[in-house]
């Protein structure tokens, strides 16, 4: 059992020592490397950028080569012939271009709101795991410290109990303290490998950022609503869906279509064949059939992202009003483990002196020395848990390391 947490102690050393991760916006850039969702900006943009050429083009779609014959008998010289050639090209409406280029301008700009929302949320997930491991880190080290304390106490006593001061049940009462001590740490061991490993698994780094704890400082300007990144993006998708219906709109006109032919033809065979060229221009009635489905789709988009965007909104509101309220009652607990500190280790040196002197028993002892070690422990984990719920705020805020 000693050699395995020796091991286990080593490596700890080892993952605290290990280089510095770097600060905070270094870590988030490194995990959105990583995310999945990384390159879906960049796909948006080629998509704004494809409408943007459909909008600069005058044409309303692919041209097409028309041959054609005529004859009399056809496959023979004799009687009427007409050969014929030519080109069709639909032409875009310019409400066609008109709908295609605003959507392009939509799409481009939720593909930077996107962005931004990305790392909105990749920050919240960086700062959720870095206070987890580094409460862990914190825990461990308390509890390493007090098993340390607790060995100390177990040989200063077991001195005792050569020498005929103590009785062999105080020894066993010290020794019983020592295991939970040492099971105390072993948890908090585990917690630790699994918050390290948390964080390991999305930012691919080992150490906590070097200016974590300036995250948490209140800051003294935060963003507004309708700026905040998440529903920026939402507004963005509600503006490209809008487009998006506008666009299937004007597509209810099927373009017209521009045809420029050459012609050869004659009477008979003792004719001479005649050239001539032509133009012809297809102006289309009524409406496209599909259209009504694109628009209804369009429609449907548009609904589906107003409603997102009204819920999201009032998540945010209730996230922010309960992040306030959690860091008021992280300050109020950080209060009371003072206190309660102050109070423990008060009691644990009177327990120490009277000890000494004989007036308590080991059990008095040792049970003083368990709650300043409780308090000891609470206290830095209080301090840890309101910076934790400061950066929490913070970001819910929309604030963002830079």
């Amino acid at each position: 059992m000693m050699n395995r947490l020796i091991a286990a102690a080593m490596l700890l050393v080892w993952w605290t020592t290990s280089p510095a991760a770097g600060t905070l916006a270094e870590v988030v850039e490194q995990a959105l490397r990583r995310h999945p969702e990384a390159g879906l900006a960049q796909a948006r943009e080629h998509l704004a950028a494809g409408y943007r050429r459909q909008a600069d083009s005058f044409l309303g779609g692919d041209p097409e080569i028309n041959l054609g014959v005529t004859g009399d008998k056809p496959g023979s010289d004799f009687g009427y012939e007409e050969y014929v050639a030519g080109i069709s090209v639909p032409l875009q409406l310019p409400s066609h271009r008109q709908a295609k280029a605003a959507l392009a301008d939509h799409l481009g700009r939720l593909a930077a709101r996107e962005r931004l929302r990305l790392r909105w949320e990749v920050v919240g997930e960086v700062l959720e795991r870095a206070w987890r491991l580094r409460i862990a880190i914190a825990d461990r080290k308390e509890a390493m410290k007090q098993w340390a304390a607790y060995r100390a106490l177990v040989r200063d006593m077991t001195h005792r109990h050569q020498v005929g001061e103590l009785s062999r049940n105080d020894l066993l009462l010290a020794q019983q303290e020592q295991v939970d001590a040492e099971s105390a740490y072993l948890t908090a061991v585990n917690q630790e490998t699994q918050a390290r490993l948390a964080w390991r698994t999305y930012t691919g780094g080992e150490a906590v950022p070097d200016d974590l704890d300036a995250y948490s400082e209140i800051p003294t300007a935060t963003v507004s609503l309708e700026d905040h990144p998440r529903l920026a993006a939402l507004s963005s998708r509600l503006e490209a869906a809008k487009a998006r219906v506008q666009a299937a709109r004007a597509e209810r006109r099927a373009p017209p279509v521009v045809s420029l032919f050459a012609k050869r033809d004659r009477g008979t065979r003792a004719d001479d064949y005649t050239d001539s060229l032509g133009l012809e221009v297809s102006l289309p009635l009524g409406t496209r059939t599909p259209a009504v489905t694109a628009i209804a789709e369009a429609e449907t988009e548009r609904a589906q992202v107003e409603a997102e965007l009204a819920l999201a909104r009032r998540e945010l509101e209730l996230q922010l009003t309960q992040a306030e309220q959690a860091l008021a009652t992280a300050e109020t607990q950080l209060q009371l483990a003072r206190r309660k500190y102050e109070y423990a280790r008060g009691r644990m040196k009177l327990a120490k002196r009277a000890f000494e002197l004989g007036e308590m028993d080991l059990y008095q002892l040792l049970l003083a020395r368990r709650e300043f070690n409780q308090a000891s422990r609470d206290l830095k984990l209080r301090e840890l848990e309101k910076r934790h719920a400061a950066a929490r705020k913070n970001h819910l805020t929309g604030v963002m390391p830079r």
